[in-house]
Parts: C-alpha cells; structure tokens; sequence
C-alpha cells in the first residue's frame, strides 16, 4: 500500500490508522470485521471503535446483521462530499475571520516592528513588493538584490515603477542586467537596506547588520508615515548623489504614477527642459482645509530646493487657475500630493 495514499487520506481528515483500514476495505466488495483483522493485522477490538469512527466521517457504511458486513464509500463519492463540506467550512472560516479583522483593536502607538532571521526578512520584502501598485524604491547590496530580483520582475510587469539603488558600485555585469530589466537602476556607496513600497511600508536594515543576517541581523518594519517618509528622504538623498545606469525616463512608458513626489518632479523637469509639454494629475489634500483633493493641468514650472526643502510643481488647470502642490508632507503649497500622474 502507498505511503503516499494514506498521507493525501490524512489529508481529507482520516487518521493514519482509519485511512490504513478504508483502503484495506475498499479491496473487498464487502467484508466482515474478521476478515478485515486478518488483512490490517489489527485486533477486533481496535477495529470495532475505527470504523465506528469512518461512518461518522461517512466512509464506510454497515449492513446490520450477524455478523456485520461492512462496505467502503466509494471514492469519488465520499472525497467529493469531503471537498464540498471543507469549501463550505472555509467560506464560514474566512468570513468570521475577516469580520474579526474589521473589529480588530489597533494599537495607539506607532506600528513599528522588528523581524528577526534572514528567512522571515526576505519573506516580508517579498510580500511588499507583490502588494506594491505604483512605485517602489529599493536600496540594496547585490545578493539581497538577487534574492528578490523575480518579485521586482512581477511588479514591474503589472507597470509598478522601480528605482533600484545598488551598492557597493563594484556590482557584477549579470545582476546590473537583471535591475536595468526590472527598472530605473543608480550605483551607490555602501549603505543601508531600505524598501519602500507606495510611499506607505518600509523595511529597513542598517548597514553594519547586512554581512549576518543569518547570525544576528534584524530588519524594521514601518507603515507610521513620518518614519517612511524619513526613510524615503535617505534613499532620495543618496539617489541623488548615486552614478547613473539606465535612469532617464523612457517616454514610451509614460503615462507614468508616483508616490515618491520628488522622483515625480525630477521626471517633470527632465520633459520640460527638452521641450515637451507635461501634462500633470494630482491626488492629494489641500493643505489648510485637509480635504481631499484632485486636479488635473500643464506642469508650467518645477521648483527642486534642497537648501530650502523646497520641492513642489506649478500646475495651471484648464481655468487658468494656478496651483502648487508638494510632497504628502506639504504645508506652504495648495496641494499635498498623495499620487502624481505625468504624461505627454
């Protein structure tokens, strides 16, 4: 008898030793408790409280009489009714589950975790980047960055933008192949791991911890935005000063969303400086009001202060009114841009 059989039968919910019996069952047409000791090797006794226990679950059915006669269910029939009865539980399962998520109580403190083991680290990039829908930014050295290179493949295919900050800049010619095929890649200095997804998680590794991950290392976990947006204004800081692989915008790509306004408006100025007319869609809040906001019109100037902190576009709507927005964080422009979206 296969091994294999009565592991996929303890699946459906049998013990070993019932599975081991329903099979042995299913080799007669019908058979006595007698016969049915002689085949398994089990006693009498153990077998009464056994299929006792295989016709409650609806595997075996008895013929009353002297002595008892038992039949197998047959397969189909009863893994089938198996199946129908686990798909029901499930929908009960999943829905008490999700309404007690919806009730869930939520800590007032900010939501900042800290994941331990290599294993569990990777597994939590993993699961950020496959939830991200419009942009990531990544900072890594070249094995980390191998280690997720596939899920930035599948982001980038479903049209999430990548920004890949690899260190140190002696990187190999096979895994600068892979990030330029995966998104918009720089070559850095040694530096922190950072992955943002959305503008809204963060995961994050100090540099000294990278080399034993597997020792000691731990990883931080974040979605308070002060602390994404610290984080965010790192990886920006050193992109900046990072050596260009393949990072001019590919117009064919556009229309193209942001979360990350900054990188938005380096795209915006990059256009207009050749001549192009940029159009630009907002989704943010108003910055003295809070409410929400949406505007659409012609990026007409692009300020990039790094003295002032100064980072914000000029937009003029199809009324003529003229509007600045600024990063989530804005509070001197009109407009704090939650997303940006650019086209030509």
């Amino acid at each position: 008898m296969s091994g294999d059989i009565l592991q996929d039968l303890v699946a459906f919910g049998l013990t070993q030793t019932e599975a081991k019996v329903y099979v042995a069952l299913l080799s007669f047409k019908e058979a006595t408790i007698n016969m049915l000791s002689h085949s398994t090797g089990l006693h009498v006794s153990q077998l009464y409280g056994i299929l006792d226990k295989l016709e409650q679950k609806g595997f075996v059915i008895e013929q009353p009489g002297r002595p008892k006669v038992y039949r197998a269910v047959e397969p189909n029939i009863v893994l089938n009714r198996v199946v129908r009865d686990l798909s029901k539980r499930k929908e009960r399962i999943v829905e008490e589950l999700l309404r007690v998520k919806r009730n869930a109580f939520t800590m007032s403190a900010p939501p900042l975790w800290v994941i331990k083991g290599k294993k569990n680290i990777l597994a939590t990039a993993r699961d950020l980047i496959k939830e991200a829908e419009i942009d990531i930014l990544l900072s890594a050295n070249h094995p980390l960055f191998n280690k997720l290179s596939e899920q930035l493949m599948r982001a980038r295919n479903k049209g999430v933008q990548i920004f890949i900050l690899l260190f140190p800049r002696e990187i190999p010619e096979l895994t600068i192949s892979k990030a330029t095929k995966a998104g918009r890649v720089r070559l850095g200095r040694r530096s922190d791991f950072i992955l943002i997804a959305d503008s809204s998680s963060c995961v994050y590794i100090q540099h000294s911890l990278l080399d034993v991950l597997d020792l000691r290392g731990y990883a931080i976990l974040t979605e308070e935005p002060s602390l994404v947006d610290l984080f965010m204004h790192n990886f920006i800081n050193r992109w900046a000063i990072s050596k260009l692989i393949n990072d001019e915008l590919d117009i064919k790509s556009l229309p193209c969303m942001y979360t990350c306004h900054r990188l938005a408006l380096s795209d915006i100025k990059w256009l207009m400086d050749r001549g192009y007319t940029v159009h630009v869609e907002v989704d943010g809040y108003e910055t003295k009001s809070r409410r929400r906001r949406k505007i659409k019109g012609i990026a007409r100037n692009v300020t990039m202060n790094p003295e002032d902190g100064m980072y914000n576009v000029l937009i003029e709507t199809e009324t003529g009114e003229k509007i600045e927005a600024g990063g989530i964080d804005a509070y001197i422009e009109e407009i704090a841009a939650r997303t940006i979206k650019i086209w030509i």
